[in-house]
């Protein structure tokens, strides 16, 4: 291309300069993680900090605008157990399940303290709760009480107050008379405050003054100059609230069973969360304030003196603001239903997750969460609560989008049958009164393993447990299937010769051909693949499966990654179709090699635009090049934010997104590989212009795939050149030597291979 000649009438079109797009960053992490249950709820300021079991959302009452911390934008763990304001030194308290802790002081910095996470403690280190005395916090733990300096960020010691010292669970803690109370599983104890060998068990006593001495206690709170304690059995109306007036205790006038999932004290009023109700007592045990209703399952509430309002926090609707008498108004926090997944799928902008699974045993799991799906940056749940159907199906197990019309999306479920949406409705359900589906003798579920289209759009299904596991819904709405033997099957996946590869519950493949005959079942053919010699070879029980641009197509197994690069092997006669495996030579120097991922079981595998693959393992996952000598990343829990370093399956949408699918929850990564185009004419430079401080990549994409991009000075001097990865090219603001460009204008020309698409644009950096 000549790109001299275009830079006049470049510059008389394009004479400002193009629009920021508001979109994720290349390397850009999100989590995807449910926000309907929040756990704890404070007030600092105008803002409302939500805790939920995986992050924090924040609410700005003033614009009413929802934010969140979560481990990309610093917290440092994931699996939250409690958060806590200390008005005191105007700091956020956070202690995680694996006793983590951080602390979020005055100024939004977030201070790690890891001490307790890091010692080795063969027993429950969870923080139930936290209890401040100025800029000291005592910490309720599974084994007993942490002290924390919030002056010097610091433990300061650790009181293991069992009976001879041995650990024991702790609820709650409380300051009273000069007391620490703490409420524990096995009773209440407590040492005087003052005391400066509270190190010492025997410094502790249970107060065997209760009426029940023995019993677990939740929650205990000093108010009005009494002592409040809620004995639990967790479970529904079996809680006893006690109180002690310095001299004895009794039954407390508030008598409902309900279980009390937190207790707070303010001056004027004790503020109880029950089961679908908050109430608010005064100091002379009177009813202040109430509300009951269904749609609230509070696990905390607070009192917002400043508006006579409370805030609480819910199990399934994120927070509500009550104002009694007034209004109960719910602030919704998206996200999917639940953390779970057992398969993705992508197309186009779409994400769609089927939480479900089965057992080891291949038993249903009865797990009702639903389907969810994500789309426009937003998460929508189809469940139950909203779709009759729900009522009745559960575990779902499996996904497939329509390739020609991604509008339509089949779910599978591993009880009973096959629910069609269209245009994010459901419109049908199939099972075995009106398809070819079979079901499980004596039990009649009809078990959907896993789907996938052929070339001709028609849905091939894996259907385990009946006679003939491998069914086809064909484009015209007709149903055959196919007997493939006795052993149960998953995973689905059609090859480019429309070969059916189906995984089977001891990891061995079946391989079917029906000659794309689907009626005339006289010609079909299948093979069975395992690692025998000469059957497959394949290194180890298969877990995954999936097919390149190239037709090649990956095993995933308990040792690495095989391939078959000519499927059309497997039906040739005479034919070697055992697997093929890549040798990677060592960075030692020693001469020597290892097969792929060698020693990792993979647990998915997904093919990226730029045909590399992403690899999901129980240790991280992996970006690998095609032809796997490259390793571009190995991503684990501690080297990026991913929940977990078990990665249950990959899906990659249409802008290279990467969703990882983990035994915690869905993260994802704005990666640097897109769709393709047809055509060079709606290009987008992200982000344009580049502002000053900005250390990230600049992401050209919406091009023909392999387009060559040109990067020049305005007056029209060479500055770099790239290639696109599928549908995007990636720019470090580099010339072409790797020296950091000058702030400016450059000029962005686009050609595809063949040199007809073509597309100028320009980009500020600042």
């Amino acid at each position: 291309m000549n790109i001299r000649k275009y830079i006049t009438l470049f510059c008389l079109i394009f004479f400002s300069i193009t629009s920021s797009y508001a979109q994720k960053n290349i390397h850009e992490w999100t989590t995807h993680v449910p926000g309907s249950k929040v756990i704890n709820v404070e007030k600092v300021g105008d803002i409302i900090y939500a805790a939920t079991p995986y992050e924090i959302f924040y609410y700005n009452t003033g614009d009413n605008s929802i934010n969140k911390l979560t481990k990309v934008n610093g917290l440092s763990d994931f699996g939250i157990n409690v958060m806590r304001y200390n008005p005191y030194t105007d700091m956020i308290f956070i202690g995680y399940s694996n006793t983590n802790i951080d602390i979020i002081d005055k100024d939004g910095k977030i201070i790690n303290i890891s001490d307790i996470k890091n010692k080795n403690i063969l027993i429950d280190k969870s923080i139930n709760d936290v209890y401040f005395v100025e800029d000291k916090a005592y910490l309720s733990c599974g084994f007993g009480i942490v002290l924390v300096d919030l002056k010097k960020m610091e433990i300061k010691e650790t009181y293991i107050i069992g009976e001879n010292g041995s650990y024991l669970n702790v609820n709650d803690i409380t300051l009273y008379n000069g007391k620490l109370y703490a409420a524990t599983s096995n009773g209440i104890y407590y040492a005087d405050h003052d005391n400066d060998n509270l190190v010492d068990f025997s410094q502790w006593t249970q107060d065997k003054t209760l009426i029940h001495k023995d019993l677990n206690y939740s929650e205990i709170e000093t108010f009005n100059d009494q002592l409040i304690a809620n004995y639990s059995k967790n479970k529904y109306n079996t809680d006893t609230l006690f109180v002690y007036d310095g001299e004895k205790w009794d039954y407390h006038k508030y008598t409902t069973p309900s279980v009390k999932r937190s207790i707070r004290a303010y001056d004027d009023r004790l503020v109880l969360s029950n089961n679908y109700s908050i109430v608010a007592l005064d100091v002379n045990t009177d009813l202040i304030a109430q509300s009951y209703s269904s749609n609230i399952e509070p696990f905390d509430c607070i009192y917002d003196k400043s508006e006579d309002a409370y805030w609480i926090a819910n199990n399934t609707n994120s927070i509500y603001k009550l104002i009694p008498s007034v209004s109960c108004k719910p602030i919704i926090f998206n996200g999917p239903y639940s953390n779970y997944v057992f398969e993705l799928k992508a197309s186009g902008d779409q994400l769609w997750v089927a939480p479900g699974g089965y057992s080891s045993v291949w038993a249903k799991n009865w797990m009702k969460d639903g389907v969810f799906y994500y789309t426009n940056n937003k998460w929508h749940n189809i469940n139950r609560n909203n779709t009759e159907a729900f009522d009745t199906i559960s575990d779902i197990v499996s996904i497939a989008i329509d390739p020609i019309n991604n509008s339509k999306v089949y779910v599978g479920s591993f009880h009973k049958g096959i629910l069609e949406f269209e245009d994010f409705e459901l419109k049908n359900i199939y099972s075995k009164g009106n398809s070819s589906l079979g079901e499980l003798s004596g039990y009649g579920y009809v078990y959907i393993t896993g789907m996938d289209f052929d070339s001709r759009n028609n849905l091939w299904i894996a259907n385990s447990s009946t006679e003939n596991m491998l069914s086809v819904k064909t484009t015209k709405n007709e149903w055959y299937s196919f007997n493939i033997g006795s052993e149960n099957v998953s995973k689905l996946l059609v090859d480019d010769n429309n070969y059916k590869w189906i995984l089977t519950r001891k990891g061995d493949l079946i391989v079917y051909n029906d000659n794309n005959t689907i009626s005339n079942s006289y010609d079909d053919n299948y093979k069975i693949i395992n690692t025998t010699k000469g059957q497959g070879g394949l290194p180890a029980e298969a877990n995954c499966m999936a097919i390149d641009k190239d037709g090649t197509v990956w095993i995933g197994t308990n040792d690495g990654l095989a391939q078959f690069y000519s499927t059309s092997k497997i039906f040739r006669q005479g034919a070697n179709y055992d697997a093929s495996r890549i040798l990677v030579p060592r960075n030692d120097g020693s001469g020597q090699a290892d097969y792929l991922l060698s020693g990792e079981s993979v647990l998915s595998i997904c093919v990226d635009d730029a045909n590399n693959l992403w690899v999901g393992t129980r240790n991280g996952a992996f970006y690998i090049s095609n032809n796997g000598l490259t390793e571009y990343h190995h991503f684990t829990q501690d080297n990026s934010p991913l929940l977990s370093n078990t990665i249950n399956d990959i899906a990659i949408n249409k802008d290279g997104e990467i969703f990882f699918g983990t035994d915690k929850g869905i993260i994802s990564l704005r990666g640097r590989a897109t769709e393709g185009k047809t055509t060079n004419s709606d290009v987008i430079v992200y982000p344009n212009p580049v502002r000053q401080n900005y250390s990230g990549l600049v992401g050209i994409k919406n091009l023909v795939s392999n387009s060559l991009v040109k990067i020049t000075t305005v007056d029209g001097s060479f500055v770099t050149h790239l290639y696109s990865e599928g549908g995007q090219a990636v720019w470090d603001c580099t010339t072409i030597n790797g020296e950091k460009v000058a702030p400016g204008i450059y000029l962005i020309f686009v050609t595809d291979e063949n040199g007809i698409e073509t597309f100028a644009t320009k980009i500020l950096i600042m």
